[in-house]
C-alpha cells in the first residue's frame, strides 16, 4: 500500500458541464476541484445529482488520483481551499477513493483573521 501526502501548492476550480474519460469511463462533471502539489495531483469530480458514481482511480504515469463525488459535496472543498492554510493532499494509491485534503491540527476556537493569510 503506497500512501502519499503532499502540500497543496495550487488549486483550480472548474464549474459547468465538463466531460472527461477516465479508465474508459466517460463522466460529465458539474464541477471539478484540482489540487496540485510539486509531483502529485488529486482531482475531485463532482457529478450531477442522481448520476452513477464511478470508482476512484490512480494513474501512476500522470501521478494523479481521481475521485468522483456528488455535486452537493463540492462547497466544503472550495471553502477549505479558500480559507485554510496549509492544505495537504492525501492519496492512497491502493485505495484512491480514500483520497482527501486536510489541514494540520489547529487550536480550538481559533478565529480566522482578515488579511493575515496572504
Amino acid at each position: 500500500m503506497a500512501k502519499h501526502n503532499f502540500l497543496v501548492e495550487k488549486y483550480q476550480i472548474t464549474l459547468g458541464d465538463h466531460s472527461s474519460t477516465w479508465g474508459g469511463v466517460t463522466v460529465t462533471a458539474r464541477g471539478i476541484v484540482a489540487c496540485f502539489g510539486e509531483h502529485l495531483r488529486v482531482l475531485f469530480y463532482f457529478l450531477p445529482a442522481g448520476a452513477a458514481i464511478p470508482d476512484a482511480m490512480w494513474n501512476e504515469d500522470a501521478r494523479v488520483a481521481v475521485t468522483f463525488l456528488p455535486i452537493s459535496d463540492m462547497a466544503p472543498f472550495v471553502d477549505v481551499l479558500r480559507n485554510e492554510k496549509p492544505i495537504y493532499g492525501n492519496i492512497d494509491t491502493e485505495a484512491p477513493g480514500e483520497s482527501y485534503i486536510s489541514t494540520l491540527h489547529e487550536p480550538v476556537g481559533e478565529e480566522e483573521k482578515r488579511g493575515w493569510r496572504r
